[in-house]
């Protein structure tokens, strides 16, 4: 077999361009290459030797490669910080944290949390997880703000509603005013808060296993499937 012909057969095999590609991927010289190329016939031994350095530098990039979608799989942005709420443009909602000029540190958590996918948590006042959040589309930042604003219906408690005029008080004992159970937001209860670039196909299993291992504690309406 030509030289041409079986170095030609590997590039193809193997989605090689050219053959400083392919001296590379089989740990050859360029002057190796060009006699290898040149030669009207390669023994039989020239041949297996070729083919099976092609093969190992092929299983050694895949391996590379696997392991670099593992370590880059799950990446935390930020885990535990502190929700300061602030009023968004035209106060149409609760921003998690105030950002602008004044407010260089959290402008750049909103700018990498837009730039991400994956997950988000929000926590209460002791750190104890209220929320389960994901997002394959569109970024963290959104739809976390999204979740912070949004009405739940099983996320409730009991409170008593005072009255917020005048200056009058009057003792429960004369003016009893029941505890009754209310639609409480995020953004009343949330106090801190993680987010997790994922890769997008991770993403929804990632969710589905914290809600499904925590579903009594979260305020998630939905029970996840795998």
């Amino acid at each position: 077999m030509k030289g041409s012909d079986i170095l030609d057969d590997i590039k193809k095999r193997h989605n090689i361009k050219n053959d400083a590609s392919l001296a590379k991927h089989l740990g050859l010289s360029s002057g190796r290459m060009s006699q290898l190329r040149s030669a009207n016939e390669l023994t039989s031994k020239q041949v297996l030797t070729l083919l099976a350095k092609a093969e190992s530098a092929a299983r050694k990039a895949e391996s590379a490669a696997m392991k670099a979608i593992m370590e880059n799989s799950i990446l935390p942005i930020i885990e535990y910080y502190p929700i300061k709420r602030a009023p968004s443009k035209q106060d149409a909602k609760w921003d998690v944290l105030p950002t602008g000029a004044n407010h260089g540190r959290n402008s750049e958590i909103r700018r990498v949390l837009e730039a991400a996918t994956g997950i988000y948590v929000l926590y209460d006042s002791q750190g104890v997880a209220l929320y389960v959040g994901k997002t394959e589309k569109q970024n963290i930042w959104k739809e976390m703000k999204d979740a912070f604003n949004r009405e739940r219906s099983n996320h409730q408690a009991y409170f008593v509603q005072h009255p917020s005029k005048g200056n009058d008080f009057e003792p429960a004992h004369e003016k009893l005013r029941q505890p009754v159970k209310k639609i409480v937001y995020l953004c009343d209860t949330a106090h801190y808060f993680s987010a997790y670039k994922i890769s997008k196909p991770l993403v929804s299993k990632i969710e589905a296993l914290l809600v499904r291992a925590f579903c009594n504690s979260l305020s998630n309406k939905k029970m996840e499937k795998f």
